[in-house]
């Protein structure tokens, strides 16, 4: 099998079965050396297992999350070696996705609209399509619903998913009423991929890269790192001086990193790292100014992987949120909606976090879930049913529609 990239092999070895060993490239020398606990150079299946449950790749199931332990491990020790995941190829690249996202725009131009948010670190557009009956003409009266993905970029699943969304929105519009009925009252935007530039460094370089690529030369503390990448969703905040505890809580101390909040970092090396401010990445940016510049939007659901979980604001806090009778409501439904029902919880019960889109949306007055999807990041897309995930996004589109009727 070929490898991702080319390097020399480093002192470090990697258990892959009975009595076979296969090397690390030089260029995972640090990593290896995080998970090589015991100092013999030889990263056994238990060193890797505990690294992995340290660093919250593997969920713990007793918080409720599907784990598919096997798998998960299996994938990152075939990156560990710099090799390429098999199932990468059945993925769509970034400029698949904005084909495909373009075809529908220019096959259905009464119903859908190709939208640039704006640009990643790299230069990438950050691209959303708008679907909505008369697409073109003003639709500020009808109720806004955002679908995202891939805020991080080893979710690969979480960008499929809407993807496919926009594909049944769009082509189903003729064909099945409620479709039609959905489209014709509702603005539905869909962003499957905010993070363009991790994305495509994950599925060509390292699988298992979650931030985006921002060089961290920058990290608003007077100094700069060698490290790269932004957690997007610890990234997110409206400047509003009342908002504040949400990017940053109380006790956590700017550029310090013993008192950091949960699972956020003010290391640049973690990957859970905040970034330098709230709101510094040019993502984060493109897709709150969408969101919150638009009076009638009215709900948004991020897809993520993985866990099988529907997860309602608060992350910051275990207190419960106001309308927590409405996301109860939605909850239920939701989970009715899906062949295979995905637990409902809050964020906070997952872990606690900083700086995520939900609490940022909720706090501005729109309905927002996490969807964690299936049992591991990048599952063979053959065999994952994504219309258990898509039954749960259209329960909670009827939702806001039936609250929020076109005017």
């Amino acid at each position: 099998m070929d490898a991702i990239r080319p390097g020399i092999s480093s002192i470090f070895k990697v258990v892959i079965g009975k009595d076979q060993t296969a090397d690390v490239p030089a260029d995972h020398a640090d990593l290896a050396s995080r998970i090589d606990t015991d100092n013999d150079k030889l990263l056994s299946d238990t060193e890797v297992r505990t690294f992995l449950k340290q660093e919250r790749i593997l969920k713990d199931p007793a918080s409720g999350a599907r784990v598919n332990e096997e798998k998960i491990v299996s994938d990152f020790k075939r990156t560990l070696q710099g090799q390429p995941l098999p199932q990468a190829a059945e993925y769509h690249s970034y400029d698949e996705m904005r084909e495909a996202l373009a075809h529908l725009a220019a096959d259905h131009p009464d119903r859908a609209q190709l939208v640039s948010l704006g640009k990643s670190v790299e230069g990438r557009d950050v691209w959303a399509l708008k679907i909505s009956g008369k697409v073109t003409g003003d639709t500020s009266h009808k109720p806004g619903v955002m679908f995202t993905g891939c805020h991080h970029a080893r979710e690969w699943m979480s960008m499929e998913v809407p993807l496919d969304l926009a594909h049944n929105f769009v082509e189903k519009y003729d064909t099945d009423p409620e479709m039609k009925r959905r489209v014709d009252n509702a603005e539905i935007w869909i962003a499957p991929m905010v993070n363009p530039d991790g994305y495509e460094y994950s599925r060509t370089r390292d699988a298992w890269w979650r931030k985006n690529r921002r060089p961290n030369t920058d990290t608003g503390c007077g100094n700069g790192s060698n490290r790269v990448g932004v957690d997007l969703n610890r990234n997110y905040d409206d400047g509003k001086p009342e908002h504040a505890h949400l990017y940053r809580p109380a006790g956590d101390t700017p550029c310090k990193t013993f008192d950091d909040f949960g699972v956020t970092s003010d290391f640049p090396g973690s990957d859970v790292y905040r970034g330098p401010r709230g709101l510094s990445e040019p993502e984060t940016r493109a897709v709150v100014t969408h969101e919150l510049g638009r009076p009638n939007m009215r709900g948004v659901i991020d897809h993520h992987g993985y866990g099988g979980m529907l997860l309602r604001p608060w992350g910051h806090t275990d207190d419960p949120p106001d309308k927590i009778a409405d996301y109860d409501e939605l909850g239920r439904r939701m989970r009715a909606a899906q062949d295979d029902p995905y637990r409902y919880m809050s964020s906070g019960d997952l872990y606690p976090t900083a700086g995520t889109s939900t609490d940022m949306l909720h706090a501005n007055g729109k309905y927002a879930f996490t969807i964690e999807l299936g049992d591991e990041f990048q599952p063979d897309p053959a065999t994952f049913d994504k219309m258990n995930v898509e039954n749960a996004d259209l329960a909670f589109l009827d939702w806001i529609l039936e609250k929020y009727p076109a005017k």
